[in-house]
């Protein structure tokens, strides 16, 4: 996950995120990534989009093993992966400087598109959700810090840390993580069975619909009037908090692999693990369509400025139909008409910027 709006801080322990002062948010942004080759930070942080995305390499720039250890001695200077362990089945064959720490990275954590191509959903949200968020992120590496981190391939890997740290913010339900006891993995089985019985989602998680999922959250969410508002508890917890996750500016990016005729290290591999159900909860036909064939306004900014203020222009004009709901539901009309308006005077702002 990149994080615009957030710095990153060290002082002698693990790292932290802050929210970036306002003045400076739209030069800011962490990476955040987590590795289990780690045994005492749930994720790390590197900071820069750039670097974060590509390695501060240029497409037009050969990718050979010169670059690759230029790039690993730059980020070992930044002082990212500073007293990092690894865990103990690395140790024994690590040389213990921070290089080496490095190359159990890259590619991975930071400079992601040495070896994979990368879907992107954006999330807008305010600062007020953004640091709940980050603050999420930096309790999971004080407990890290301390404790040691513990993968579960099932219930707490990387995609859980992503989901966790939005859930925080509104976005949606948390997800519970284990450990990695016979316990654990007996709990994670037995929360996908009543999941099943429940119809609702279990505790695994996947990169993958991570992505889908936040782009439906972006975009797809019922914002047209109170009354489909209200039985979205996403949108309708969101509200509570003064804003809609269902808003301007959710897009989908693709930032592919570096030139195969340019990379003389990395081969192309396969689109990452989905989990998928055809007909009752088909994620594969939303992705398929989001990274192969996307709507322009789920890709260009001016086209979605356009669709949500029609969005929102057409949900204040059934404005008075409200008048005779009850009062629990006025209250409810009353705070997503202002929501609205406000988003809507936002997103007119924009369009004339």
């Amino acid at each position: 996950m990149f994080i615009g709006g957030a710095s990153l801080e060290r002082d002698g322990g693990p790292a932290y995120l802050r929210v970036a002062d306002p003045d400076r948010a739209a030069a800011t942004g962490v990476g955040i990534s987590v590795n289990r080759a780690f045994e005492n930070a749930n994720w790390i942080g590197v900071t820069g989009r750039d670097m974060f995305f590509h390695g501060d390499l240029r497409s037009d720039e050969h990718l050979d093993a010169a670059r690759f250890d230029a790039t690993v001695r730059r980020a070992a200077g930044a002082g990212w992966f500073d007293r990092l362990r690894l865990v103990p089945a690395l140790r024994r064959s690590a040389t213990g400087d921070v290089e080496d720490v490095v190359r159990r990275s890259i590619g991975t954590d930071f400079a992601l598109t040495f070896g994979r191509t990368v879907y992107s959903a954006r999330l807008p949200m305010p600062r007020s959700a953004l640091g709940k968020t980050i603050d999420h992120l930096n309790e999971l590496n004080e407990r890290a810090w301390s404790d040691g981190y513990v993968w579960n391939a099932l219930t707490n890997n990387c995609s859980h840390v992503i989901h966790n740290a939005l859930a925080a913010a509104g976005v949606w339900d948390p997800k519970t993580v284990r450990g990695a006891s016979a316990f654990d993995t007996l709990a994670d089985l037995l929360s996908v069975a009543g999941a099943v019985v429940r119809r609702r989602m279990s505790d695994l998680s996947f990169p993958a619909n991570n992505f889908v999922r936040l782009f439906e959250a972006a975009n797809a969410r019922p914002i047209d009037g109170p009354a489909s508002a209200s039985r979205d508890h996403d949108v309708e917890r969101t509200l509570r908090d003064g804003w809609l996750v269902t808003g301007p500016g959710g897009l989908v990016s693709r930032y592919t692999m570096h030139d195969p005729e340019r990379n003389e290290l990395f081969a192309p591999g396969h689109d990452p693990l989905l989990a998928s159900i055809p007909i009752l909860w088909d994620k594969r036909r939303t992705f398929d369509r989001l990274v192969r064939r996307p709507a322009a306004h789920e890709t260009d900014l001016a086209a979605n400025l356009e669709r949500f203020r029609e969005r929102f222009a057409r949900a204040l004009n059934e404005r008075d139909r409200t008048e005779d709901a009850e009062p629990r539901q006025a209250a409810f009309a009353e705070r997503f008409y202002a929501v609205a308006a406000s988003e809507l005077a936002r997103v007119e702002m924009a369009i004339a910027h």
